[in-house]
């Protein structure tokens, strides 16, 4: 028999959300002895239930529709407090304030994003300001107009319980240096920290005891204050630092004893490290400081010019413990090759991109060897993925350096399916024997590749690559066949473009015949049929 449900009648110790089982052709009576299962659960279950069933960005919304349900969960509902303390602006004025009445005393996380936000910033705060000692978390994106009313109503004090703060612009802030909460102490419990594109005056905050902390493109931010913060922070387990724009080391002297990089600063529980886009002399301050025994990422990011390549090898020599064993479990790792000479290596936890445009080929090819025979483990025995991704005049002669250096099983090219040349200009190098000596086939162990095409004609080298490569006889004029292709990806490039050209059916039957039983790939999906409706 089919269940309906109906709402109690309101007596005092009965359930307020009654289930009957009516017979047919019988009016429903209320069994007031009934109570629905659910009602049996703990109170703080039913909470934990109702907090996995919310929309993170529909919370107060969803809560409120919770209470509905009957009297019993609206009453359970109100009083967990835990649930409401977490607001969004994104929800509107009226929900934010209801959210603020019944949240009571909890811990508040609080979020403004000048995006969604469906209230300015200004009502937004004059609306939590009057329980600021309940912040708990703080996280705030604002437009540029906003900036210096934020700033303004951080000086009215310091949130007492705040344990994390996040601060973000979505442009760069080139203004001097500015002081948050009146240039005084940051709250003793703040944990995280994260200042994106804001100029934060980071001395009269005092920081310490940290367990995040994130520096992106902050102008105007000494190394050496950075380093004070982490330094006072030996538990801290995660740090980012990107700064494109200015990362100067000051000559003041620490507070600390002992000169920055004459001496580690030993972080024991430290997991993730990104140094991204820093002035050389940064970088190597920072890889000269720092001594993570239990590092899991290491992620660095940087422009290489000739005079600064023996900082960088400098400071690379410094964690060459820690680099040998964040690598020493992989059973494969990934280089990517891009425009401009970015080189990419990503073994294990380590992750490494240099950026050496403005040096000549043979100086970034040794640096880039360097790197792969100072990770502590050979890498001519491991499996490699490489990604050229779009052209550069000197890539030829930089796919045969990975071919004697390294073992590429799987290749992807890529380039702009519409404005793009490279893929034109790269497959037909691959298509033969190199014309240098020792005369050989570029990535002859490359067993998957994927490719994009090219909008138009100008792919028949894609079929002549393959034809070439898996008909090459082993041995002739003493020359080694290249491994035949196991797996072959095409796509247009995945770049966005709603109106991609139809696809040559006669291409694919052509890429099949010379595919000798390899799997063929179109847009990620398997193709069994070259009449296939994919096409």
């Amino acid at each position: 028999m089919s269940e309906t449900s109906r709402r109690g009648t309101g007596v005092t110790g009965q359930s307020e959300c009654q289930t009957i089982d009516p017979e047919p052709g019988v009016s429903p009576t209320l069994d007031s002895n009934y109570e629905p299962p659910i009602h049996r659960l703990p109170p703080e279950i039913i909470v934990d239930v109702v907090r996995s069933s919310v929309r993170w960005d529909t919370r107060i919304q969803d809560l409120i529709r919770l209470t509905l349900v009957c009297k019993y969960w609206s009453a359970i509902i109100h009083n967990a407090t835990v649930l409401w303390a977490t607001i969004d602006a994104a929800e509107g004025p009226s929900l934010v304030l209801k959210a603020l009445k019944t949240a009571k005393g909890a811990l508040l996380d609080l979020t403004f994003h000048y995006k969604t936000a469906q209230m300015n910033w200004s009502a937004f705060f004059m609306s939590v300001i009057g329980c600021m000692e309940h912040w708990r978390t703080l996280n705030v994106d604002l437009s540029l107009a906003d900036w210096n009313s934020m700033l303004e109503n951080f000086n009215k004090g310091a949130p007492p319980s705040l344990e994390a703060l996040h601060l973000s612009s979505p442009a760069g802030q080139w203004s001097r240096g500015t002081g948050l909460f009146g240039e005084n102490r940051a709250p003793p419990r703040l944990k995280e920290i994260s200042l994106v594109n804001i100029p934060i005056k980071l001395a009269p905050l005092q920081l310490s005891g940290l367990k995040s902390f994130t520096i992106d493109r902050v102008a105007m931010v000494s190394a050496e204050n950075v380093l004070n913060v982490v330094q006072g922070s030996p538990a801290i387990e995660s740090i980012y630092f990107r700064c494109a724009v200015d990362f100067p080391p000051s000559h003041q002297a620490s507070p600390h004893s002992g000169a920055f990089g004459s001496t580690s600063t030993h972080l024991n529980s430290l997991i993730h490290l990104s140094l991204l886009d820093l002035p050389m002399p940064s970088l190597n301050l920072v890889l000269s400081t720092i001594a993570a025994p239990h590092l899991q990422t290491l992620e660095i990011d940087c422009e290489l010019q000739e005079a600064s390549i023996a900082e960088l090898l400098e400071g690379l020599r410094r964690q060459l413990a820690t680099i040998s064993r964040l690598a020493a479990n992989a059973q494969t790792f990934k280089v990517c090759l891009s425009s401009y000479a970015c080189y990419q290596i990503v073994i294990g936890g380590f992750d490494l991109t240099l950026l050496m445009d403005e040096l000549p080929v043979n100086a970034s090819e040794e640096t880039f060897d360097w790197v792969c025979n100072h990770l502590g483990r050979p890498l001519k025995d491991l499996p490699a993925h490489l990604m050229a991704i779009d052209w550069e005049p000197e890539i030829p002669s930089r796919l045969e350096w990975f071919t004697h250096h390294l073992t590429i099983t799987q290749l992807r090219l890529h380039s702009d399916p519409y404005f793009g040349t490279a893929l034109e200009t790269i497959i037909p190098f691959l298509c033969r024997p190199t014309t240098s000596t020792p005369v050989t086939w570029l990535l002859p162990q490359v067993e998957i590749i994927e490719t994009n095409l090219v909008w138009g004609a100008g792919n028949d080298d894609i079929v002549e690559m393959i034809e070439n490569r898996h008909s090459a006889e082993d041995g002739k004029d003493g020359v080694a066949a290249p491994k035949a292709f196991r797996e072959i990806w095409l796509s247009y490039g995945g770049k966005g473009y709603r109106n991609s050209p139809s696809v040559d059916p006669e291409f694919f039957r052509e890429v099949h015949r010379v595919a000798n039983g390899a799997d063929v790939y179109w847009e990620k999906e398997k193709l069994t049929d070259m009449n296939d409706n994919k096409l």
